[in-house]
C-alpha cells in the first residue's frame, strides 16, 4: 500500500523529471508518503483485450491509497485511463490532487469538476503536508 497514488505518463520528459525528483525527497526525508507511479497510457486501450483486469488492478491499489495525484502533462487531457481513475478515486472518497508540469497542459475532463488541490510539484513540503 502506498500513500500516494501518482498518474503520470512517461513519454513526457518534464514528468520523467518529477518522478525521479520524488524518489530522491523520498530518500531524503523519512515524513515523505509511499508513493506509487502508474502511467496514464497503459499497453492496452481502455476498452482493450485486457482492460478489463488493469482496471480491477487499479481500483484495487485506489482504494489502498490515501489519495491520488494526477500529473498533466500534455496528453493528459486525452486519456481516458485518467478520467477513470479521477472518477474512481471519487467513488472511492480519495483525496484528490493535481500537478501541471507546464501551464500550458489542459487539464483531462475528469479534473473540471472533481475538486482536486492544485499543488506545486516543485515544492515537496505540499506532499510531506498532504496536499494542503
Amino acid at each position: 500500500m502506498s500513500d500516494l497514488f501518482i498518474s503520470y505518463q512517461s513519454a513526457d520528459p518534464l514528468a520523467q523529471s518529477f518522478q525521479v525528483q520524488l524518489h530522491e525527497w523520498a530518500a531524503q526525508n523519512w515524513a515523505f508518503p509511499t508513493v506509487s507511479f502508474h502511467e496514464q497510457v497503459p499497453p492496452v486501450k481502455f476498452q482493450g483485450r485486457g482492460a478489463a483486469a488493469i482496471r480491477r488492478q487499479l481500483r484495487r491499489e485506489i482504494r489502498q491509497t490515501h489519495q491520488l495525484l494526477i500529473v498533466v502533462s500534455r496528453e493528459t487531457w486525452q486519456s481516458e485511463w485518467t478520467d477513470w481513475e479521477i472518477a474512481t478515486a471519487r467513488q472511492e472518497d480519495k483525496r484528490l490532487l493535481a500537478a501541471r508540469m507546464d501551464s500550458t497542459n489542459i487539464s483531462p475532463l475528469g479534473l473540471v469538476d472533481a475538486q482536486a488541490v492544485w499543488i506545486d510539484p516543485f515544492d515537496p513540503a505540499v506532499l510531506i503536508q498532504g496536499g494542503i
